[in-house]
């Protein structure tokens, strides 16, 4: 599907009346989040392991089961659909997904249903990994602290399982992508550079802004006088 929504080929893929323009089009998030991870499942045990343990911290995989959206209900009956759901057969990976980086997008509340949805269809077992994706100004310990006492906050005086929660933005993702795949691996840097135009066709960033302060100075040797001696032609 990237390939043909970066080609115009809109058509099917639920953006067919929005603006052909690839620079003024948004993107879906959805699109960014299927991109992403369906290419991650078809990576090598391996190679699935090494990017989970970049990214969580913690070993993950291999995986067994997949799950995009799946439609979970409240013990209230209201209906509840997380972005992804990720197997290793010993533990569960929850991940819910926001379109932007450095914006305050993850909501408390709904990372509550989704966690007491998922308990209540027996999806999640107990020490199960709740990632968000995206949508946090601060990824920091710091931040996450916050993000999780708001989340329990919600949670308070209902039925609950112990988890963990892990934030990332998009950035963090695509470094460990680069940092964990073997270049040995066939199509790595091929699925490397798809991601990175599906990144840039949603405005993320895949790596952090190199600003001029921040850059080491270079230490020149050429003499000042040398310049006088240069001609335009």
């Amino acid at each position: 599907m990237l390939n043909a929504v970066l080609a115009g080929k809109k058509r099917g893929t639920g953006m067919h009346h929005q603006a052909l323009d690839l620079e003024r089009s948004e993107g879906a998030e959805d699109v960014l989040t299927a991109t992403l991870f369906e290419r991650l499942a078809y990576l090598p045990d391996e190679q699935f392991c090494a990017v989970f343990q970049a990214l969580l911290g913690e070993p993950f995989g291999p995986l067994q089961a997949i799950t995009f959206w799946p439609s979970w209900r409240l013990p209230e009956g209201r209906q509840v659909e997380p972005d992804v759901l990720l197997s290793d057969g010993n533990r569960t990976l929850l991940i819910e997904a926001k379109r932007h980086d450095h914006y305050d997008q993850q909501s408390p509340a709904q990372l509550a249903r989704e966690l007491r949805a998922g308990w209540h269809a027996g999806a999640l077992e107990a020490d199960s990994i709740l990632l968000t994706l995206g949508g946090l100004k601060d990824n920091s310990q710091a931040g996450r602290a916050r993000l999780l006492e708001q989340v329990h906050n919600e949670l308070a005086n209902r039925p609950q399982q112990p988890f963990r929660l892990v934030c990332r933005s998009w950035q963090q993702m695509f470094q460990a992508l680069e940092s964990a795949l073997d270049s040995s691996f066939t199509g790595s840097q091929r699925l490397l550079e798809d991601l990175a135009r599906c990144y840039a066709w949603h405005s993320l960033k895949t790596h952090p802004v190199q600003w001029l302060s921040a850059l080491k100075p270079v230490h020149i040797e050429t003499p000042t006088g040398a310049f006088a001696a240069w001609s335009l032609k």
